[in-house]
């Protein structure tokens, strides 16, 4: 009597020798049911077949079935998420957003953006520098907290002329307990249009002057 790996190896090479119904030429869970039936009746009674080896192969493949299974259900909720992003990423479009940034943008309503400040923050400075580097204004943010400390830039420098729109660099220093330190500096941006995401990645927006950033990097609507 032939033994398991044997009436396997010929239960596929029938299915492989034979087009298949359901598209797949692999032994499905009901082909090992009905294998292990089948090899149970034809046994000899006095000399009955260990089992054990069957059962194991049994249960190896209703692991890779139900791995394969749940791999299927996170590629569809991965699908799912992505097409969530992009339709909450179009939406977006037209709005203001406030990201991290070491520039914003100069516009006809002037140039948003808010300091990241730690504790104990006592006073924030701000510096903002054109394309040339050269340094146009200096503001300081009254009462400032720990936290996001929201700004507004005029457009004017230190002399009241008003700079032409465009991107410009901001810099950021806070005093922590008498000390001066770096603070994080964001910026706010129109969103000009979204850019789907390459290989299951995000889907980027397009913030003109700002470049493109993903999704995840929205701090605010502004």
């Amino acid at each position: 009597m032939n033994d398991l790996n044997s009436i396997t190896n010929q239960m596929n090479s029938a299915y492989a020798a034979q087009p298949s119904a359901s598209g797949s030429e692999n032994l499905t869970q009901t082909d090992f049911l009905r294998l292990m039936i089948a090899q149970l009746r034809s046994q000899d009674p006095s000399q009955p077949m260990d089992p054990t080896s069957f059962f194991n192969q049994i249960s190896q493949f209703s692991m890779v079935s139900g791995m394969q299974g749940l791999q299927s259900s996170f590629a569809a909720l991965a699908q799912s998420i992505q097409g969530s992003q992009a339709l909450g990423g179009v939406d977006l479009i037209g709005h203001d957003v406030l990201v991290e940034s070491a520039q914003g943008v100069l516009d006809d309503d002037g140039l948003q953006g808010a300091v990241e400040a730690p504790a104990g923050t006592t006073s924030i400075s701000v510096r903002i520098t054109n394309a040339d580097g050269v340094l146009v204004r200096t503001m300081e943010i009254p009462a400032p907290t720990s936290g996001s400390n929201r700004f507004s830039w005029d457009g004017m420098d230190a002399s009241g002329n008003a700079m032409p729109p465009g991107a410009y660099a901001i810099e950021a220093t806070a005093t922590v307990n008498g000390e001066r330190v770096s603070a994080t500096t964001q910026a706010a941006a129109r969103v000009l249009g979204l850019i789907p995401g390459s290989g299951g990645g995000q889907p980027l927006l397009d913030l003109g002057p700002l470049g493109r950033v993903a999704l995840s990097q929205i701090i605010q609507i502004v």
